[in-house]
């Protein structure tokens, strides 16, 4: 299991910015109808560097402002984010 440090947290990018444009996109769009709420998920995606940081309620909230349904989650979808996250190799 890799620790993160400040150092190495320095060198990695938040959730937020390995977001899909198009999920980052939705989020943005449904701003002024859910500040609350949409304040919430942008916060957790911004302080969190690893999808498996978030707890299930802010993977929830997020999907939720996607058009993904959670129906359609695998556990792997929910494990690793792979619908949510830029992949770079």
């Amino acid at each position: 299991m890799k620790i993160l440090t400040k150092k190495t947290k320095t060198n990695m990018k938040t959730l937020w910015q390995q977001l899909k444009p198009e999920i980052k996109q939705s989020i943005r769009d449904q701003e002024d109808k859910y500040p609350s709420l949409i304040k919430g998920v942008k916060i957790a995606l911004k302080e969190n560097y690893l999808w498996s940081h978030l707890s299930i309620g802010q993977a929830r909230d997020l999907i939720s402002f996607t058009d993904i349904s959670l129906g359609s989650m695998s556990s792997y979808d929910w494990s690793y984010g792979d619908k949510f996250l830029v992949c770079e190799d």
